[in-house]
């Protein structure tokens, strides 16, 4: 009878072990290349560009997408992975994924993982992972990390474009994955702006630009360095309504 009761509260366990395990489940991958990363209830761990996020992409992949249903967006609920670099030699899960990386600070308005007062550090590098302190759902994230195409792989600066979190009456979208790059193109920027309706600060858009392989290392010169929203990469995005609110000014790349 000992034996039996204890085998029913096993199974009861592992019933409920599994059942929590699915409801906050991190990692959803597909043998598309594809993961789905949940931020809900996920906060603290590293935050420095050497060791691994709890919300951080794997070897060979780049964020393309956030989603959010929960808070119209004040936090982000999920980020999407797409495996984009199938020429990068693999690390063999030994981590890192990529040799060089570096932490943007949201709280610090840098929305962008391109710094013009580093160039050569931040050109070609996108978005991996986030990093939140706050520990509910969806997660806040609080730093970004970005890190350099691998060798071959560069960013066409020049063909970038915003995805937006809200339509043109500024309501947040709440179906799946509207905030989304297109097909070649990862994230290179998570932006932030404060919503006239609530006088709190949402995530509003994230910048998508494409990825181009030619084999060799980056000419420099070839390949044109992006402006942030308003020429000003500390400066926090504004709403505007005459259409979107939060919109980048998308001026002439110098």
């Amino acid at each position: 009878m000992a034996e039996r009761v204890k085998n029913v509260l096993i199974l009861l366990t592992s019933f409920i072990a599994l059942a929590c395990g699915s409801y906050y489940e991190r990692h959803k991958c597909f043998a598309t290349g594809d993961c789905i990363l949940s931020t809900a209830y996920f906060a603290g761990g590293y935050s420095d560009e050497y060791n691994r996020w709890i919300t951080e992409c794997n070897d060979g992949e780049a964020m393309i997408g956030i989603f959010d249903a929960v808070r119209m967006f004040i936090g982000v609920e999920q980020v999407w992975c797409k495996f984009v670099f199938p020429m990068k030699p693999p690390s063999r899960g030994i981590y890192p994924f990529y040799p060089q990386c570096n932490v943007r600070n949201q709280t610090m308005k840098e929305y962008y993982c391109y710094d013009k007062y580093w160039p050569t550090d931040t050109v070609d590098t996108f978005a991996v992972g986030v990093f939140g302190t706050t520990f509910q759902d969806p997660g806040v994230p609080t730093a970004m990390k970005c890190c350099k195409t691998p060798q071959g792989y560069h960013l066409d600066y020049s063909r970038c474009s915003w995805k937006y979190t809200h339509d043109k009456a500024g309501e947040h979208y709440d179906g799946y994955w509207l905030t989304k790059c297109e097909t070649n193109e990862i994230m290179t920027g998570l932006g932030q702006a404060v919503s006239p309706t609530d006088g709190l600060n949402h995530f509003v858009w994230i910048q998508c630009c494409p990825v181009i392989y030619t084999g060799i290392p980056s000419a420099g010169s070839a390949y044109r360095l992006p402006l942030p929203p308003n020429n000003n990469y500390v400066q926090q995005s504004s709403y505007s309504s005459s259409n979107s609110y939060a919109q980048p000014q998308q001026q002439p790349y110098q």
